[in-house]
């Protein structure tokens, strides 16, 4: 049975019964939209669901400043990098604009963010479990319930299954 790592950054409970992997990148609209449809922070509060985003580095024109961030993404702060991440969600529109090295100096001066050369091992992993779950785009969502094997959900499916997850 494929499994897959705690490679990611995780928001919520880890030992909530609902686990949510999601594959994204940073520069993909329809993973912003992800996030602004399903307000998961209720979930959060509750206990109910943890949440990993596994940012996928994806050879595609629209996606490539989405891969650049990710690069300066901190793995080892995630308490700091986590709320940046959905900032950086909403914010899209704006920072996709700029150059590589206007992004690159954005990152550093608004977040305090550096390059994480580590973060290609990481990448790497990601993309080999996208594979493995044939994850083909962004976003794809994953879910395991209880320690079951994840199996992929889509946005109404997973509204159901949250709702019917009792609050702890």
């Amino acid at each position: 049975m494929t499994q897959l790592t705690d490679t990611g950054f995780h928001f919520g409970d880890p030992a909530a019964p609902i686990k949510l992997t999601v594959f994204t990148n940073l520069a993909c609209p329809h993973c912003a939209a992800f996030f602004t449809n399903n307000d998961l922070t209720p979930y959060f509060e509750n206990k109910q669901l943890e949440l990993v985003l596994k940012f996928f580095d994806k050879p595609k024109i629209g996606l490539l400043k989405g891969n650049l961030v990710h690069l300066f993404l901190d793995y080892n702060d995630q308490a700091k990098t986590n709320p940046i991440i959905l900032e950086l969600f909403k914010d899209q529109p704006e920072w996709k604009k700029l150059s590589d090295d206007e992004l690159k100096n954005y990152l550093k001066e608004k977040y305090g963010f550096e390059a994480h050369p580590e973060n290609t091992d990481y990448s790497l992993t990601i993309a080999k479990e996208a594979i493995d779950f044939n994850a083909t785009s962004v976003p794809t969502a994953l879910i395991s319930i209880n320690g079951e094997a994840p199996k992929k959900i889509n946005q109404d499916e997973l509204k159901k299954t949250l709702e019917s997850v009792p609050a702890n």
